[in-house]
């Protein structure tokens, strides 16, 4: 990084953007000030300034893009950019016709909800009535919690699909799944609020690169570095960062010391837990301890010592959170158990995220992961069926052998893997 290139990035934001309140204006200024002192030799220096003024700038698109959706966004920002978009892109388009002006409890327990017709703006206004509907004010101010909400999603960036709006359809699917099946019944308030806070927060600062990227790119640099839940680990340190940096805002600091520690037990796990590497291990112990209460609940009278102990008894806290550490996991990869439609859009983005990283790859020098480049929809629609039959559709049956009333997700799996099929002869055809 150079000293002109550093005044040339200046001179960008400066006629590119309208730095929107006086924070950014302020720390701009702060950046225009500086650059007549820095020296052209001290590269050390530079590289400095260079990473804040990209964070800043960072900072500042995803301040502008809270009037406007996320794909939008993305499509202008990558537009900008010259990046070319995957085929699938051009397939999915937004009828903003459908979308509800006036948000209701109901809205928002609809499965198919339409998280791409809102803006992030009003993505926090719907997170704030599902706090609101919970009544989470006993452990945190409603004013401090918004003010929150608000620096979670500052801190995710313009990508495809790794973006605030994924992380609110997550968390708007586990309230769903929370109003409408007897786990509201097993957790206590605090539980799904730490869960919820968690999916809210479980992509922040998410580049649209994988874990495998991270890992490549770190022994190109010879950088030692724990190679198991590198995003996620990043995700949980930066809202902790958050927190630290604003401690008014820090509602964990009023908690009773047992009830802290427990938040953040549930809020650090439900993170992890969103680490697919760590996908079969935790699906086969949940399916081991799904069969154990299934049998306690159909017979009361078994002794088992192993049976019982394998059961899920809500008094115990480590089964509480287990359980929603499951259920962040599930919602993560939930897509396929939406409508045709709102899945392929969310399956498109994806795939253009997932191209992304392939050209990163190249451009840096690291092995190019071939399974993510996009081929052809005939590829495409073959991974989507190994995909939902080999995470996706066991997790969500299981889930469903639990809980019941929530059968309808598993179910609308089956009808897209039918779709996907019939999709497939058509290309063949």
């Amino acid at each position: 990084m150079s000293l002109q290139q550093i005044q040339q990035h200046i001179n960008q934001i400066k006629t590119s953007y309208q730095i929107p309140n006086k924070e950014f204006q302020n720390t701009f200024k702060l950046f225009e000030s500086c650059v007549p002192f820095l020296k052209s030799e001290n590269q050390e220096q530079l590289n400095q300034v260079y990473r804040a003024l990209k964070r800043f700038r960072r900072r500042l698109e995803n301040e502008l893009k809270l009037n406007q959706t996320d794909y939008h966004a993305f499509v202008k920002k990558w537009k900008s950019l010259n990046i070319t978009f995957v085929p699938l892109v051009y397939d999915v388009k937004l009828d903003f016709s459908k979308k509800i002006a006036t948000l209701k409890y109901e809205d928002l327990i609809n499965v198919n909800f339409n998280h791409h017709h809102y803006t992030s703006r009003e993505m926090l206004k719907a997170s704030m009535m599902i706090f609101q509907h919970l009544e989470v004010e006993q452990f945190a101010n409603y004013n401090n919690l918004e003010n929150l909400l608000t620096h979670i999603n500052l801190n995710y960036n313009i990508v495809s699909y790794h973006n605030f709006t994924h992380a609110f359809a997550l968390f708007q699917l586990l309230f769903c799944v929370y109003e409408k099946s007897d786990l509201k019944l097993f957790v206590s308030k605090q539980d799904i609020f730490a869960a919820l806070l968690a999916s809210l927060s479980h992509d922040i600062n998410h580049k649209g690169v994988n874990n495998l990227y991270k890992v490549k790119k770190s022994k190109k640099l010879n950088k030692n570095i724990c190679e198991q839940a590198v995003l996620e680990s990043m995700h949980v340190s930066t809202l902790f960062n958050i927190l630290a940096q604003n401690q008014q805002l820090n509602f964990l600091n009023y908690l009773p010391n047992a009830q802290q520690q427990e938040f953040k037990r549930i809020l650090v796990s439900s993170i992890l837990a969103t680490d697919m590497g760590q996908h079969f291990n935790i699906f086969s112990c949940f399916k081991d301890r799904v069969n154990a209460t299934i049998e306690l609940r159909e017979s009361q009278d078994i002794t088992d010592p192993l049976i019982r102990y394998r059961g899920f008894n809500k008094e115990n806290f480590d089964d509480r959170k287990f359980i929603l550490n499951v259920l962040v996991h599930a919602c993560d990869i939930s897509n396929p158990c939406l409508e045709w439609d709102a899945y392929m859009k969310w399956s498109f983005l994806l795939a253009q995220e997932f191209q992304d990283q392939t050209i990163k790859e190249a451009a840096k020098g690291l092995e190019v992961t071939a399974m993510l480049q996009y081929k052809d929809k005939l590829t495409f629609f073959n991974g989507q069926t190994f995909f939902l039959n080999t995470f996706v559709l066991p997790q969500w049956q299981t889930i469903a052998t639990l809980y019941p009333s929530l059968i309808e997700l598993p179910n609308e799996v089956k009808r897209n893997l039918e779709i996907l099929e019939e999709e497939k002869k058509k290309i063949a055809n």
